[in-house]
């Protein structure tokens, strides 16, 4: 009989068989909740993750926008350029890479061996190079072509480039290779000129390509707005040939040379020497505006402050005799000194001559507290907010000694900025209104043309009365055109100009004193005199041999000033006229020489007055002050003023029969 299976046997195998038949029910189980995970619990952030595999969203950078001058001359501009890029990783997978890499750095002139060294192992991406010529971008693309990889390849950017090349270099500035201002008005203006960046979503494909799945908005409308500057690039050029002349001509340092409308505020011409070329590598050094960034000890410009001041204040007329002690003055242990010596003279003398004495004493009259207000008034201590990066604002103590209040008055021991001196000038030139520099004429949209901002001038205060403004004005013709006069080089052919020349010694830093050769020369002016239209101002940094602002720094703005009444317009006044009238109430150098106290107030005056017959005192009512001076100039009468506006009495009466140099006091009150 044929026996039955054994019951263990089964029994381990229907065990064995339950074993494995729960462990697929656990498996299974498994699985089905896994399942219902993935597709019902997580499925839309598993959707989410997919969908993000094969979508990306891409940020084009517009094209940055232009810079031109006022009349609508580029500047600066952007062009398409190619830049090339690898990865790294892709790269070292693929059997030809090395060679092709190396082929490539040979046609963008690269070392090899330099450029392998950017590339990080495992690293997805680096430059090999930015913004190509088309000839290079072309040779690279057909390596690729050829070689047909992956690793390498080519982004469409854009290129900024100046079309005048080194022209207004150090007030354009220049931007980074990643397209951001880093200097000037690329800086300044960064937000405005770099445009909204347009965020366009994409699809990849299998091998990784990206491809638009949307089209991006119209270029126009993405692009930076256009910046008008209110530079006159004729001007500019003007300017930069001839500062490089005087720099070159002196071997100086570096010089600077500025041009503002008085009216305005707008800055015309803003050169500086040595230039640069920001289409070019340069070095760091190269990029300080120095018209803004750099400030100096300015000397003598400073007089013409300190005498406004003084009259304004009260403190001197136009008239008062000043003793500049034969060329020195001793305060506590110090001693000033002139460079050519006078004796008694009025204060149109002090500025023709630039006597440092004379300047201490009218700063003695006008006291510490009235000349740092002055200064003040004038701009000097704050930065004029021209809106450039890097302004300084220059240091003005107060003259806490007597020693420091003498040279003050005549520019030392306070710094300005070449743009400070400039416009403080302007506020003479202009009335005696100091007003806010300005160097973008206006904003536009490239898409609509529409004016985002427009520049409008802005008064930043009175520095001082109108009457002082054209006392002072007048005074400064004097500069050029007195026979003394230490601007006499500065004299336009055709046009009346007024000015004043600087001559500063710089601080030593070693010994703690000045430098006995080592100077920084200056001559800031306007013209026409008679109703001023530009300030130029021309600075000149360590000049060898010929040191004087009338020597090295007066042609230069001779130069400049006859370009700009020629570009505007301005019809010729004639040959240059005899030196201001108030001079010829300086006293005699003999009769100074020779007096052992002050004279009288109106000594040469009285002195011509015996030599020559009377003359009838003009009638001057409803003329504005500046006419009536002039009329009264033209008499060889002086004038008097008080109040503002026009003239509604005087005395003489009209028709009164006088001595030349006889002052007319004149009141004057608003029209209307």
């Amino acid at each position: 009989m044929r026996p039955g299976p054994d019951p263990r046997a089964s029994r381990w195998i229907a065990l064995r068989v339950g074993i494995l038949a729960a462990l697929f029910a656990v498996g299974f189980a498994a699985v089905g909740a896994r399942a219902f995970s993935l597709q019902v619990l997580d499925r839309d952030a598993l959707v989410g993750d997919m969908v993000e595999q094969y979508r990306r969203q891409l940020v084009l950078k517009p094209r940055r926008g232009p810079i031109t001058d006022r009349a609508g001359v580029l500047l600066a501009g952007s062009a398409d350029a190619s830049s090339v890029y690898v990865d790294p990783l892709v790269l070292s997978r693929e059997e030809r890479g090395g060679a092709a890499l190396w082929r490539i750095s040979r046609l963008l002139g690269l070392e090899p061996g330099a450029v392998r060294k950017r590339l990080v192992k495992g690293a997805r991406f680096a430059w090999i190079a930015r913004r190509v010529s088309p000839q290079a971008a072309s040779a690279v693309e057909k390596v690729l072509r050829d070689t047909k990889l992956r690793g390498i390849g080519l982004v469409h950017e854009t290129r900024r480039y100046y079309p005048k090349g080194d022209l207004a270099s150090h007030l354009l500035g220049l931007v980074g290779d990643d397209g951001n201002g880093l200097e000037g008005v690329e800086l300044a203006l960064d937000e405005v000129l770099a445009g909204a960046p347009a965020k366009v979503p994409s699809l990849r494909d299998g091998a990784g390509r990206t491809v638009l799945a949307g089209a991006p908005s119209a270029g126009r409308e993405r692009e930076g707005a256009r910046v008008e500057l209110t530079l006159e690039q004729g001007l500019q050029l003007a300017a930069e040939r001839a500062l490089a002349r005087a720099v070159s001509g002196s071997r100086a340092l570096s010089g600077i040379a500025i041009a503002l409308d008085p009216r305005t505020g707008e800055v015309l011409a803003l050169a500086g020497a040595p230039s640069f070329n920001p289409n070019a590598p340069r070095s760091s050094g190269e990029l300080r505006n120095r018209a803004i960034a750099d400030t100096f000890e300015p000397g003598s410009t400073m007089k013409a402050f300190t005498v406004a001041g003084a009259l304004d204040r009260g403190a001197l007329r136009p008239l008062d005799p000043i003793d500049c002690g034969n060329g020195s003055l001793a305060i506590g242990a110090h001693v000033i000194h002139d460079h050519a010596p006078l004796g008694w003279v009025g204060a149109s003398k002090v500025l023709a001559a630039s006597s440092n004495v004379g300047a201490a004493r009218i700063g003695a009259r006008l006291g510490k507290q009235g000349l740092s207000d002055t200064l003040a008034a004038f701009g000097f201590g704050e930065r004029t907010g021209v809106g450039l990066p890097g302004e300084a604002r220059g240091q003005l103590p107060f003259p806490r000694s007597d020693i420091a209040l003498a040279t003050q008055s005549f520019g030392q021991g306070l710094t300005a900025t070449a743009l400070q001196v400039t416009n403080a000038m302007a506020a003479i030139a202009n009335g005696g209104v100091l007003v806010r520099p300005t160097l973008v004429k206006r904003v536009v949209d490239p898409a609509t043309g529409e004016v985002l901002e427009a520049a409008r001038p802005e008064a930043v205060r009175r520095a001082v009365s109108a009457e002082t403004a054209a006392i002072v004005s007048r005074w400064l013709v004097g500069v050029l055109e007195d026979d003394k006069g230490t601007g006499r080089r500065a004299r336009l052919d055709g046009w009346r100009a007024a000015g004043k020349t600087g001559t500063a010694q710089k601080a030593d830093a070693v010994s703690g004193g000045y430098s006995a050769d080592r100077h920084f020369s200056s001559f800031v002016g306007f013209a026409p005199a008679e109703a001023p239209r530009i300030v130029v101002g021309v600075f000149i940094d360590e000049p060898k041999g010929e040191i004087y602002g009338g020597e090295v720094a007066a042609p230069p703005f001779r130069e400049i000033a006859e370009h700009a009444m020629k570009m505007l317009g301005v019809p010729p006044t004639g040959p240059a006229l005899a030196a201001a009238a108030p001079a010829a109430a300086d006293p005699a150098p003999e009769a100074s020489e020779e007096a052992s106290g002050p004279p009288a107030v109106e000594q040469a005056a009285r002195a011509t007055a015996t030599e020559a017959s009377g003359i009838a005192v003009p009638a001057l009512a409803g003329l504005p002050a500046r006419s009536a001076i002039r009329t009264l100039e033209a008499l060889q009468l002086g004038a008097e003023l008080r109040g503002s506006g026009r003239v509604v009495g005087q005395s003489p009466a009209p028709g009164k029969v006088v001595a030349r140099g006889t002052r007319v006091r004149m009141t004057l009150a608003p029209a209307g």
